[in-house]
């Protein structure tokens, strides 16, 4: 009989109460009273209370990735690839008028359309270690942080991605805006952006949608964007020939615009963030900017596993897993997730830098 068959992580009646009973049992007993210790160190060494630990990180891992902020939710696209490769982007979000049937006549076909835009997912991830001489220091402390770290950096890597596609060299990237302006944000500026954009049209040959843009910005451009959008009145000046007017009107961009501040936008934009600003389109329109690709039959949370590959001893018989890794001696954990950030529809988009 084991000296833990009777431990509420190897009794309870489901996988689900076991996997939080070994939860429990790694928080009570992870620090403080050496006995206690003593007790958790020797559970490592079954075959296991690692895999339920593993389990019940990976539950702590997902509540951290949902409470991250993932800055870009608003403006990323979601859609799914069945693989890593990469492949044109087929147009979704179309709407295409039915057509006119007449009497008798049979109702004619439409057609999903790919797009020139092409799109895929990557795998990224991280590998956090129990090591030989922290079990030994009983160091589980250490441990236990780790589950937010991965939750935390799968939020963080798709942060990243959104903010490398948008910025290079601390400005607004013009492979993704085309050609980007450089005037500062007012309220006459963005009448004008927008006034722009409702002039062109998207792939299809429609008129490019404004009534859902998101601005995007970082922290240095608070102010002003505030002021400006939460204003319920604005005085805007108008030109006409050589006189210029100032007028106080009711706001027009609220409920327009959104504002959509990001820290990671204003680290990548660097001196610029406090003047740098650009329109984006919302990801529940018919012409996204951003695609966020996932993985089919993955549902994007992080996952976690435990890495057993503690080998056996020479004349037979399995290592206990606390011993850990053959190579190094260390229990690993490893975080995964999948996505891919791509460029999407960009007829709609507008950005400035600012003027110099």
């Amino acid at each position: 009989m084991s000296y833990f068959d009777k431990a509420g992580w190897r009794a309870a009646g489901t996988p689900e109460e076991r996997v939080k009973e070994a939860a429990e049992f790694f928080g009570k007993n992870r620090r403080g009273n050496p006995i206690k210790q003593a007790e958790l160190v020797e559970a490592f060494t079954t075959s296991d209370f690692p895999v339920l630990l593993g389990n019940a990180f990976q539950a702590k891992a997902i509540v951290a990735q949902k409470a991250a902020v993932n800055e870009f939710e608003p403006i990323l696209a979601t859609t799914t690839a069945p693989d890593f490769e990469r492949r044109k982007l087929v147009d979704l979000w179309s709407s295409d008028a039915f057509q006119r049937v007449g009497q008798g006549e049979e109702y004619k076909a439409g057609k999903l359309k790919e797009t020139d835009l092409w799109h895929g997912t990557e795998k990224w991830g991280l590998t956090y270690g129990l090591t030989f001489e922290l079990r030994l220091r009983r160091m589980f402390s250490d441990l236990a942080k780790f589950p937010t770290f991965l939750g935390n950096g799968a939020v963080r890597a798709k942060n990243n991605a959104v903010a490398d596609l948008l910025v290079k060299d601390g400005a607004w990237n013009g492979d993704f805006f085309g050609s980007v302006a450089s005037v500062n944000f007012t309220p006459e500026a963005l009448d004008g952006a927008i006034k722009d954009l409702a002039l062109r049209e998207d792939h299809r040959g429609d008129q490019v949608e404004v009534g859902s843009l998101y601005l995007v910005h970082g922290s240095g451009l608070r102010g002003e964007v505030n002021r400006i959008l939460n204003a319920s009145k604005l005085v805007m000046e108008s030109t006409n020939g050589t006189r210029k007017t100032n007028t106080e009107v009711e706001n027009p961009f609220r409920g327009i615009v959104t504002p959509l501040e990001s820290r990671t936008i204003g680290k990548a934009l660097g001196g610029n963030q406090s003047k740098a600003w650009a329109l984006v389109q919302g990801k529940d329109g018919d012409l996204p900017s951003i695609i966020d690709t996932g993985l089919e039959g993955h549902d994007g949370n992080v996952d976690i596993r435990v890495k057993r590959d503690q080998g056996e001893h020479v004349g037979g018989g399995q290592v206990p897993v606390d011993e850990g890794s053959f190579n190094d001696d260390t229990i690993h954990y490893r975080g995964r997730t999948f996505f891919g950030i791509d460029k999407g529809f960009t007829e709609g988009v507008w950005a400035s830098n600012g003027a110099a």
